[in-house]
């Protein structure tokens, strides 16, 4: 069986870490198969038009031939099961790395959003030294970190992070539309920034706290698991309530780690350097775009699932690092 993992390993350019224990290897190897595995079941029907154009291949159909790869896979290696468990919620880990494929861009929505095609082939330098390879399953000289694909190049890059999070705050408060707070407006929870806590979960109170620039961040609770956001004057008796699109994208999470850095309350992210790579621990969960970039590249550590603990080569962490700081999260290296 390990022979198996060991050809897989060197399809897709994984090494061991040093001192990585077998099964930690056997799955992070697994997680970067299974990345190509979907890439090449994207191409079972290319029926193309006139033009050219790939109809590509239903959700479903990638869902259920990749189950099965996996399901094998997860048999030949049974101590792998508990990280590739999801028990706990109502996601398939198939349906989590096609959906980090997805918004990685290595599979394209064709068909009005009914079907998936992996991408034309193009590559794009996101980290110094190395392109990032779409639309290849595997290729000379290609390595995978988490679900990329990756090849070396001789070019240095710089990330470009974008504005600090308190120019982001400052311009997004001048950019939305405030109105009058309505008097039946009732029951909802402030977040404070300057609570001293590690996530952002137990900073949520029914007591007013000190603004941050006259605005405070407060939600309702519309059913089990949801929220409605809404950005608070309280002094000018103004309100904006978070679009949910804008909300989908993390803009709610952003908004507090923004007015946490503001507190001189940072929300901290742990990362411990080892000889060839870093475990990242967080405390809070991520807005859309920095959550991409950390599922894209990296690798969970305790279950596929794991939002808040990861590993990855020190070069990619040298790339998702100024994205880190730039959205106000203060890194505490060991």
């Amino acid at each position: 069986m390990n022979s198996i993992i060991d050809k897989m390993a060197a399809d897709l350019g994984l090494t061991r870490y040093e001192g990585e224990d077998t099964t930690s290897f056997k799955c992070r190897v697994i997680y970067s198969a299974m990345s190509s595995w979907l890439k090449a079941i994207a191409m079972d029907q290319p029926i193309g038009s006139k033009e050219n154009h790939l109809s590509g291949v239903s959700r479903r159909h990638i869902y259920e031939r990749g189950n099965a790869v996996l399901e094998s896979l997860i048999k030949m290696n049974p101590e792998t099961a508990p990280w590739f468990s999801t028990e706990d919620s109502d996601e398939n880990p198939v349906v989590i790395i096609r959906n980090r494929l997805l918004n990685h861009g290595d599979l394209l929505n064709e068909g009005f959003d009914t079907n998936l095609a992996l991408s034309i082939t193009n590559r794009k330098q996101f980290i110094s030294g190395y392109d990032t390879i779409y639309g290849e399953v595997l290729g000379e000289n290609i390595i995978y970190s988490g679900i990329s694909a990756l090849r070396k190049n001789d070019f240095t890059n710089q990330s470009e992070t974008g504005e600090s999070t308190e120019e982001w705050l400052k311009g997004f408060l001048k950019s939305v539309w405030w109105t009058a707070i309505p008097s039946e407006l009732n029951e909802l929870m402030y977040f404070n920034p300057a609570h001293k806590s590690k996530n952002n979960y137990t900073a949520w109170d029914s007591s007013l706290p000190n603004a941050i620039d006259e605005v405070i961040l407060g939600r309702i609770t519309i059913n089990k698991n949801g929220y409605e956001y809404y950005l608070l004057k309280p002094k000018r008796k103004l309100m904006h309530k978070l679009d949910p699109f804008l909300q989908e994208q993390g803009y709610h999470i952003r908004i507090m780690l923004a007015l946490r850095k503001k507190a001189n309350n940072s929300a901290v992210a742990i990362a411990k350097s080892y000889s060839d790579h870093v475990h990242l621990k967080l405390s809070t969960h991520l807005p859309m775009k920095e959550r991409i970039i950390l599922e894209s590249y990296a690798w969970p550590i305790n279950r596929i699932n794991d939002m808040l603990c990861w590993t990855m080569y020190g070069f990619i962490w040298d790339y998702i690092k100024p994205y880190f700081e730039a959205l106000g999260i203060r890194i505490a290296e060991e």
